[in-house]
C-alpha cells in the first residue's frame, strides 16, 4: 500500500485553556479558534485625478449595463417563443 503524503489524520492539538476559551454553539460543538491575521491591510489614498478617472467611466458602465439588459430581454423572449413552438408541436398543430 502506498502512503499518502497529504494526510489529514493529524490535526493540531489545542491546549486545555484554548479549548475552554472558545465559544460553544447550541449544539455542543465548539467553534474553531480564530488566529489573528499577520497580513497588514494597506489603505490606498486616492487622489483627485484617480477619482475623476473612475467617475469618467460611468457612461461606459451604464452603456454596458444597458447592452446586458437588452441581451437578457432578447434571450427571455426567444425562450418563450421556443416554449410556444414546442407546445404547438406537441399538439400537432405544426
Amino acid at each position: 500500500m502506498v502512503a499518502c503524503s497529504l494526510s489529514l489524520a493529524r490535526a493540531p492539538v489545542a491546549t486545555r485553556a484554548a479549548v475552554a476559551s472558545r465559544p460553544s454553539s447550541p449544539f455542543g460543538v465548539r467553534a474553531p479558534a480564530m488566529r489573528p491575521s499577520t497580513k497588514k491591510t494597506v489603505v490606498a489614498n486616492m487622489g483627485a485625478v484617480e477619482v475623476a478617472q473612475v467617475a469618467g467611466e460611468a457612461s461606459y458602465i451604464g452603456g454596458v449595463a444597458g447592452v446586458m439588459f437588452g441581451i437578457t430581454l432578447v434571450g427571455l423572449a426567444l425562450g418563450f417563443v421556443l416554449l410556444r413552438v414546442e407546445s404547438l408541436a406537441e399538439e400537432g398543430k405544426i
